[in-house]
């Protein structure tokens, strides 16, 4: 099925506040890692794409950096405003990557936590190293996804098959072997020099109620017709509820730094 990727963005942005509360950040020590690798200078300046709602750019500002940060859409970016007006070094612009006018050799880092495979892949490499400095270096970061093992999560697949099948759940895609596709991507553009990969196994327990809020956050669950996502979600909130009310989630952060080719 081919997605719409304009429709989605617009579902993200219509739910920028369960977005902001719902959805998991980043371990203190990949963004770390990202600084290491990138050599990232004392008050260097970023550029984020996709900032969202500022989950990780509040993670560099904290830091001292220079950021400007790429967001398409609206809602989500005033709250990125919001929760980052403490930091004055720090700018958010509407706009997509795609049209927002580059300018050449400005940063010393281009990051994207999250989103980066929303970009149009014809346009994302090119111009990322065009507005890298000759010293600069892009670097990627995604929450990934294991496989989990346990009674919650079958009793949590037999749930999917039955009322949403074509989610992909559980995992069909190993997030290893996703890591490395996205390796091999950013080796294909012929842009970067070898890229150092990171992996920060972590998890995140959550009510039912989060839970629910961060699935409502899932581009593949807001897809669904309304009244099928109620009953979904009314039997995974059942399916947490007999396990003890909370449910642990497992994460894999893996970032990807590389230094541009000049």
């Amino acid at each position: 099925m081919s997605i719409d990727w304009k429709a989605e963005s617009r579902r993200f942005d219509e739910v920028a506040g369960l977005y902001d509360q719902y959805r998991p950040g980043y371990p203190d020590e990949v963004i770390e890692q990202i600084v290491t690798d990138s050599a990232l200078p004392a008050g260097g300046r970023i550029l984020e794409i996709g900032c969202g709602t500022g989950i990780a750019t509040r993670l560099l500002a904290q830091r001292g950096y220079r950021i400007l940060g790429i967001e398409q859409g609206a809602n989500l970016a005033a709250l990125a405003r919001e929760k980052l007006r403490g930091y004055p070094r720090v700018s958010i612009t509407v706009n997509t990557f795609e049209k927002w006018p580059p300018l050449e050799r400005a940063f010393d880092l281009v990051f994207s936590a999250q989103a980066f495979h929303w970009i149009d892949k014809r346009i994302g490499y090119a111009k990322t190293a065009y507005v890298l400095k000759d010293s600069g270096s892009l670097a990627l970061l995604w929450n990934m996804y294991p496989n989990p093992q346990g009674e919650i999560f079958e009793a949590l697949n037999a749930v999917y098959r039955e009322f949403a099948q074509e989610i992909n759940n559980p995992v069909t895609i190993s997030y290893q072997t996703l890591a490395k596709e996205r390796e091999l991507e950013i080796k294909r553009s012929g842009l970067f020099r070898p890229t150092k990969v990171s992996f920060y196994p972590w998890s995140q327990r959550y009510s039912v109620q989060e839970y629910l809020g961060l699935l409502n956050t899932y581009s593949d669950h807001l897809r669904l017709p309304e009244i099928r996502r109620k009953r979904l979600f009314k039997a995974v909130a059942n399916v947490i509820e007999q396990h003890g009310g909370s449910i642990e989630k497992p994460y894999v952060a893996v970032s990807y730094v590389a230094y541009k080719i000049y």
